[in-house]
């Protein structure tokens, strides 16, 4: 008898555990998002019910391979706090598939963390946007991995493999690729020969065979998938115009297409402008902005470009963006929750929202709608709306960007003009030497001139210099004015060390800006990391970095005639920060770092 009730209690057991299970497994399926369906320019459930997207991006699983060990809970918290329903997630093809430097050909756990984000969403009833965010613009595995202007052929093999493991998850969406730039609408559909213009700082502008986003979507749906997609617009998803001129993709055979707009305070046109372009776009195609950001609040009132439309009618750029989103009721994604990928919605891990932007996005999420924000009245202002100088007339080409050795002077340290793309995608200039980093200001370049200020405080005094030049070829003349004073200066391009085809970048290569903290204050210096693991810290020449294992070390030495003096740096990299110290005979200094995007 006592062995017919152990056994009898066994499987009533067992029948208790089942029904629990087949409980919680129907509850979870109850909360799973329904499947998306585009029908007009309406975004639809499986019931026929219209579906806005409202939500942030969460960044880290494009520049590293663990998501930082946040990603997760950051998901948990946009869900749990910020009552988002969409997550965007932007990923790296390479990370996708094991070729990261840091990863060694491991690919199993990247994608076990991506599984664990989409199940994540999926179980709280939150739909994910898988975003192809960084590629390699046709370059070797693991080289060139970056943001790129357009998507090359491992990306179509990273679409092929990921369509296949979430073809028709009710929660995944596709976002096909992230930011298209500086080619032509027929480029943008149906590819071709491309000259890279990449965003990070040091990138070699390689010419690779761009993959058209209709074979993309082709790719995707080759494998059965019906997912919606998202297709971004170009110059940088900013533009949709070509989308009312014919380049719309064809899906006869998936739950089709939503069309990306990303909108941030760099592009010198006016909110009124911007709402106008998108409003023609929204009556003929479904939209969403999944990416937006910039400063906001009752003091807000200068505009980040200082001359910008916005500015001289005193308007408030982010306040009015968002004001403009409610008016439409349009999907959106606010970009990010992150602390260090700016424009940033939170201030640190414990997920403070940032005062000029995340309290207002934050408070849209959680409350459903913010206080009515009221623009100027143009007729009033008498300020035109009309676009500002193009891209090209303020960013100018590759001929500027690197960097420039300036001529020695006897008894002069030496110093480099360095220009790059900045955080908005702007035309940024530096001047370094020994004594640190000097951010030059106004920075242009057009039809090879080179025009940009710099001010210096001296004795407690400002003065400003301007510089006019020119760049011909690797070299680079001007004349710097200032008070009455003209000076010459004289520059050469500084060689880049690029990758070699077989070489797997490190996650240190590229520039690094530091602030060194000692007992006399702080200063900054930039730190450039080359494919060989050589560098430049400020003007000097580190022959050797070493990173094994998360921990940075190289020699730095500096000499003035027959002496030589010795520093040394040890630390970490984390992410996008490197943080340690240098050790040298006067003692100690701390150094903290962020890595240029």
């Amino acid at each position: 008898m006592k062995g017919f009730v152990t056994t009898a209690g066994v499987i009533i057991l067992a029948v208790l555990i089942a029904a629990v299970s087949a409980g919680a497994e129907e509850k979870m399926k109850s909360r799973t998002p329904s499947q998306l369906k585009v029908s007009g320019t309406k975004i639809l459930d499986a019931g026929g019910k219209e579906v806005k997207l409202r939500g942030v991006n969460a960044a880290s699983l494009e520049w590293t391979s663990d998501g930082e060990g946040h990603i997760l809970e950051t998901i948990r918290v946009a869900i749990r706090d910020w009552k988002v329903n969409c997550i965007r997630l932007p990923l790296s093809q390479d990370r996708w598939f094991g070729k990261a430097p840091e990863q060694k050909g491991e690919y199993a756990s990247y994608r076990e963390l991506v599984r664990k984000a989409v199940d994540l969403c999926s179980s709280n009833g939150c739909y994910v946007i898988l975003d192809l965010h960084w590629s390699t613009a046709g370059q070797p595995w693991g080289t060139n991995i970056g943001q790129h202007s357009m998507p090359d052929n491992h990306s179509a093999d990273f679409w092929v493999d990921i369509a296949e493991v979430y073809a028709n998850h009710p929660a995944v969406i596709f976002d096909l690729y992230n930011e298209p730039h500086d080619v032509s609408w027929d480029v943008w559909l149906n590819g071709g020969t491309v000259q890279d213009r990449p965003n990070g700082r040091g990138q070699e502008r390689v010419t690779f065979q761009a993959v058209g986003m209709q074979a993309l979507l082709d790719t995707v749906r080759g494998t059965d998938a019906k997912n919606v997609v998202i297709a971004g617009g170009l110059d940088w998803a900013y533009d949709m115009s070509g989308f009312l001129q014919g380049y719309q993709l064809k899906d006869p055979d998936g739950n089709g297409v939503i069309y990306a707009n990303h909108v941030y305070d760099n592009k010198r046109q006016s909110v009124f402008k911007w709402a106008a372009d998108m409003e023609k776009a929204s009556a003929v195609i479904p939209v969403i902005v999944s990416e937006f950001g910039g400063s906001g609040g009752p003091d807000r009132k200068t505009g980040w470009w200082g001359a910008s439309p916005a500015a001289a009618m005193g308007d408030d750029w982010l306040l009015h963006v968002l004001q403009v989103i409610q008016d439409n009721d349009w999907s959106f994604t606010a970009w990010d929750l992150h602390p260090a990928a700016g424009p940033c919605l939170i201030s640190n891990w414990s997920y403070a929202p940032t005062a000029d932007f995340g309290v207002y996005v934050k408070k849209l999420l959680t409350k459903g709608k913010l206080p009515r924000y009221t623009p100027p009245d143009l007729t009033k202002a008498g300020t035109k709306i009309n676009t500002l100088p193009s891209e090209t007339d303020r960013i100018g080409d590759a001929r500027i960007y690197g960097d420039w050795k300036l001529a020695s002077t006897p008894g002069v340290p030496d110093s480099l003009l360095a220009f790059s793309t900045g955080e908005k995608f702007e035309l940024v200039g530096q001047w370094i030497d020994a004594r640190g980093v000097s951010e030059l200001e106004d920075v242009g370049f057009s039809a090879g001139k080179v025009r940009f200020s710099q001010t210096v405080v001296f004795d407690g005094e400002e003065f400003k210099a301007v510089f006019d030049g020119t760049i011909a070829g690797d070299s680079l003349t001007g004349t710097f004015t200032h008070g009455g004073a003209r000076d010459k200066v004289e520059a050469n391009r500084v060689p880049e060390i690029r990758a070699q085809d077989n070489q797997s970048l490190s996650a240190l290569v590229g520039s690094w800006n530091l602030e060194i903290k000692n007992e006399w204050g702080v200063t900054k210096q930039r730190l450039k990391v080359y494919p060989d693991m050589s560098g430049l810290y400020g003007t000097i020449p580190v022959k050797k970095i070493v990173l094994e294992a998360g921990d940075v070390s190289f020699t730095i030495v500096r000499q003035w005639g027959d002496r030589k003096f010795e520093m040394n740096f040890k630390g970490k990299l984390n992410g996008p920060e490197l943080v340690g110290e240098i050790t040298s005979s006067r003692g100690a200094m701390q150094v903290s770092g962020k890595k240029s995007k």
